[in-house]
């Protein structure tokens, strides 16, 4: 059965490109237990995070396939290679479930290239270093390439490596309403997190499933991202812009450390995700935040304030978090070019609503240093009278957690 729902879910993305996060959530019914959704989830993100490879090793026995065989196909490989289930019960799952869904000539075609395959090690050698090492983790060239021109190369190897871990299940406490120590005393299942000073790990299931989510006692939010909202550090009584605040996890945290004075306004493009904000605001008992659904990259046109202190999280190509969306790093190598001139645009809008004297946090969940440190060295060219306090990038590596990149500056 768990082989079932994870081939529905993996056919939804290559057939129409489906969120796999959504898809996945609304196949995970409350009646599964623990270890059925575990191991859905692990089917569904193994196979994808390692989908280069495996299809390199399928072009071996197979030239052509239908999607809906090649699904079912790479699931039996992810097995096989990177799980512990005995081939045959591989074989006789998967063989049935193609029976069920496309008849009894493609249960026997699924058979035979299976118990083929099987037979059959990875060997990559006759490839180039580079060629070598994004089969293997299963990145594509051209990031591969990226990486080992910013970083070197040990420290892409550990990037690649840690974006196919399994993401831990990263909260942050709500200091509005309980403290972290009370927390882990009230909640076994919950553990001092690696990173951040209001971060846990859950190690009980789903962290939305809990009464502490319920209740506002804790919010679903990785330990680098967490980061940001503490290194802007508003005061106390400021007031602050949000420009890129769904679903407002960053937004609600400065509302923590403001200890629900001042005001923030946060903005969204889109209604729907103004929702998902105003919904966290409610469940975490936050009163100092105030949404709007408006085009950030207008604001300076349309406002007739100016802040304290301003949070841009930008959007930007999401290469730190391939652990957690591993879809990403099969986008088109052209997404993330496409991206820089509208960050850009962000960054302009910051600076005319920053008061004098006041201080900026420019963020994204990305590794490229075309979006991160290079926009900040162009952003500070056009504006001489910015200064950057802080910069820091967390690498996915380093704290089992987001890679994130983080820059903190003042306008004297």
């Amino acid at each position: 059965m768990e082989q079932e729902i994870a081939y529905n879910i993996l056919l939804a993305y290559f057939k129409e490109g489906s969120y796999l996060n959504i898809t996945l959530n609304k196949a995970l019914t409350p009646d599964m237990d623990r270890h059925m959704k575990n191991r859905i989830t692990r089917i569904v993100y193994g196979t994808l995070q390692n989908a280069l490879l495996l299809e390199y090793q399928l072009k071996k026995f197979v030239k052509k396939v239908k999607v809906s065989e090649k699904t079912i196909l790479l699931i039996g490989l992810y097995e096989h290679y990177f799980m512990d289930i005995p081939d045959y019960a591989i074989v006789d799952e998967l063989v049935n479930l193609a029976k069920k869904v496309k008849g009894i000539r493609t249960a026997s075609f699924i058979n035979a290239v299976l118990r083929n395959a099987f037979q059959s090690e990875i060997n990559l050698e006759g490839l180039s270093e580079d060629e070598q090492l994004a089969l293997r983790t299963s990145h594509p060239l051209w990031l591969v390439k990226v990486f080992k021109k910013q970083y070197g190369e040990m420290e892409t190897i550990k990037i690649l490596e840690a974006d196919n871990q399994v993401p831990l299940r990263s909260g942050r406490v709500n200091t509005l309403v309980i403290s972290r120590k009370e927390l882990l005393e009230e909640d076994e299942h919950f553990q001092k997190g690696n990173l951040s000073e209001d971060g846990v790990l859950y190690e009980g299931g789903n962290i939305a499933a809990t009464d502490a989510f319920k209740k506002g006692k804790v919010t679903i939010q990785d330990e680098s991202s967490q980061m940001v909202a503490r290194l802007l550090n508003p005061d106390e009584g400021s007031e602050v812009l949000d420009m890129c605040g769904a679903p407002g996890s960053k937004t609600t945290h400065l509302a923590a450390l403001m200890h629900n004075t001042g005001h923030i306004d946060v903005y969204d493009l889109y209604r729907h995700k103004e929702k998902l904000i105003q919904d966290n605001i409610k469940r975490l008992h936050v009163t100092n935040i105030t949404t709007h659904t408006a085009d950030s990259t207008t604001l300076k046109d349309t406002l007739d304030k100016q802040y304290d202190a301003i949070l841009l999280d930008g959007p930007c190509s999401g290469l730190g978090v391939l652990a957690r969306k591993p879809e990403i790093k099969y986008h088109d190598s052209s997404a993330m070019d496409e991206i820089i001139p509208l960050q850009a645009k962000l960054l302009e809008n910051a600076y005319y609503l920053l008061k004098n004297g006041g201080k900026m946090v420019y963020s994204t969940c990305t590794l490229n240093k075309k979006e991160n440190e290079k926009q900040i060295e162009n952003f500070i060219h056009r504006h001489p009278d910015m200064e950057v306090l802080e910069e820091r990038t967390i690498l996915p590596y380093q704290y089992h957690s987001d890679g994130f990149y983080m820059c903190l500056m003042r306008k004297r």
